[in-house]
């Protein structure tokens, strides 16, 4: 019993000292998918993403070799395209959006309503999904800046497309900061 009085003793002593073991920490959650997107800038950062269907989409991978993202402007026509490849069961996935718009000339706010002079894309051709905006389907296409001097355009784009054996496609937040 004499031996046990200082065992005890120590046990008690080590947990009044603080001597425990650390919990662990608490897991992370994973990040929003907006937040997975590249800021909204103004300065030709060469920055493109959205989120499709509720999920963070910004280009990746190369198609042949071919751009990641490309922009041109002139005579007061604007396009901006996003390529992303993706690996699906040991294959390429190809997808892009995009959007081509004749009239601008200043920033402001313009609807995506025609699959010619006034569109919204979203193609994956995976499943061989081609969608453009219509009458039926509008978009939105915010111009923030248009530098022409500068070769900047930056802006925000939405646009909810529909097509029958494709599925919807809800592009949201989308952001764009380019040169031309």
């Amino acid at each position: 019993m004499n031996k046990l009085v200082p065992l005890l003793a120590l046990a008690l002593l080590t947990q009044a000292t603080g001597c425990k073991t650390k919990d662990p920490a608490p897991p992370q959650p994973p990040p929003s998918p907006l937040s997975q997107l590249p800021p909204e800038t103004q300065t030709g950062q060469r920055t493109f993403g959205c989120l499709v269907n509720g999920q963070a989409w910004t280009p990746a991978g190369s198609p042949l070799g071919g751009p990641l993202l490309s922009a041109a402007y002139s005579n007061d026509r604007l396009g901006v395209s996003a390529n992303r490849v993706i690996p699906v069961n040991n294959i390429s996935s190809f997808q892009r959006i995009g959007f081509s718009f004749e009239g601008i000339q200043n920033v402001g706010t313009y609807a995506l309503t025609d699959s010619l002079t006034k569109v919204g894309s979203y193609e994956d051709f995976e499943n061989s999904c081609k969608t453009y905006t219509s009458k039926a389907q509008v978009g939105t296409l915010v111009i923030t800046r248009l530098d022409p001097i500068a070769r900047i355009v930056s802006g925000r784009f939405s646009f909810t497309l529909e097509k029958a054996g494709c599925g919807r496609v809800v592009v949201t937040d989308g952001r764009f900061d380019c040169p031309f």
